[in-house]
């Protein structure tokens, strides 16, 4: 179900960044953005900081293993508008291998998002070398993909194309997931 106040309930400054976006990249604003900016002391500006900071904060996990961490969780999540964007960025962040503590922490991710996860299988991750704190981040990683992704299976969220996909995963690399301040107001 598309909501109609992703398309018309904006401030005016959201309004003119849409048409500023529309004129530069030759795309609509993305899904994600437009729920960001309809009600953004709600929902927009704390969970942007708290995405921002999870996917491009510091962390034992490169840029691009936490984008391939997202699209591993939007694809148990079924989320296709999520898996493609973030396979892309992870794909522009220079994402090639997955190292054993990354494919640790995939099973892991991937247990928990079935609810069969235990201690025993926490120890695993740790056991193959992934440090407790670096559990947590993935673990971070996951619940902001769970949010997204419920979301955008909900509200039927989808690109207009495969270019868009592409031009919307080189914003997120450019922007690392930060908004201008004034839309979000």
């Amino acid at each position: 179900m598309r909501l109609g106040v992703l398309e018309h309930g904006h401030g005016r400054a959201a309004r003119w960044f849409q048409k500023i976006v529309v004129t530069l990249m030759r795309h609509e604003v993305d899904d994600v953005v437009k729920t960001a900016m309809h009600r953004p002391g709600f929902f927009g500006r704390p969970f942007l900081a708290y995405g921002q900071e999870v996917l491009r904060g510091p962390s034992f996990w490169t840029a691009a293993e936490r984008e391939h961490l997202g699209a591993v969780s939007s694809e148990l999540n079924e989320c296709p508008f999520c898996v493609r964007v973030h396979t892309e960025t992870a794909r522009l962040a220079g994402h090639r291998d997955v190292r054993p503590e990354l494919a640790a922490v995939i099973s892991f991710i991937t247990l928990l998002n079935r609810g069969e996860v235990t201690p025993a299988d926490a120890a695993a991750v740790r056991a193959a070398g992934v440090p407790s704190e670096a559990l947590v981040e993935a673990l971070h990683v996951n619940a902001v993909f769970n949010i997204v992704n419920r979301m955008g299976n909900a509200f039927g969220w989808s690109w207009d194309s495969d270019d868009h996909v592409r031009v919307a995963a080189r914003v997120i690399q450019r922007t690392r997931y930060r908004l201008p301040g004034l839309v979000l107001r």
